[in-house]
């Protein structure tokens, strides 16, 4: 941890970001990257920066397919999918800003309340079809579908495919 218990990849991201976006935490981790709640400071509203780690953005070829794949997923514009607000790159650190959903991914709520039922899931699963399919539609394969890439929006009930 670097100073006042921030991650190292929290600071040197708002040190990269100073002016356009601050950093507030550190909303999870995975082994495609680090997720951040931000404040765009320009629009003042909440995103999500995911910060593709600095040994994966090094790899030979793995940095340009990211920032590729990123592009392509912020053309997508449907109810059932984040948007990608912008793909950035600052020295050695990648990562694209989205918009932040005050909710819970389908694995957070199978952990709080316990299994789903047939009519819950039933309109889970349709909606991530329905975004699924739109991205497919326009040449966009997700590759890792699973609970933790589900978030379903407080507020409206409704899923929304991630990452």
């Amino acid at each position: 941890m670097a100073g006042h218990g921030y991650s190292r990849e929290f600071v040197e991201l708002q040190t990269a970001v100073a002016g356009k976006y601050t950093l507030e935490r550190e909303l999870g981790r995975g082994g495609m990257g680090i997720v951040f709640l931000a404040r765009d400071v320009g629009l003042d509203r909440p995103v999500a920066l995911k910060l593709l780690p600095p040994y994966l953005a090094a790899q030979s070829g793995f940095k340009d397919r990211f920032l590729s794949e990123a592009r392509l997923a912020a053309r997508l514009s449907h109810p059932n999918i984040v948007t990608i607000h912008a793909v950035e790159e600052h020295d050695d650190l990648v990562f694209f800003v989205m918009a932040y959903i005050r909710g819970e991914t389908l694995t957070q709520r199978v952990e709080r309340t316990g299994p789903l039922s047939a009519p819950q899931a039933t309109r889970l699963l349709q909606e991530v079809a329905w975004g699924l399919g739109y991205a497919h539609a326009n040449g966009v394969i997700h590759r890792d579908v699973k609970p933790d890439n589900i978030l379903i929006e407080q507020a409206s009930g409704r899923a929304m495919v991630a990452d």
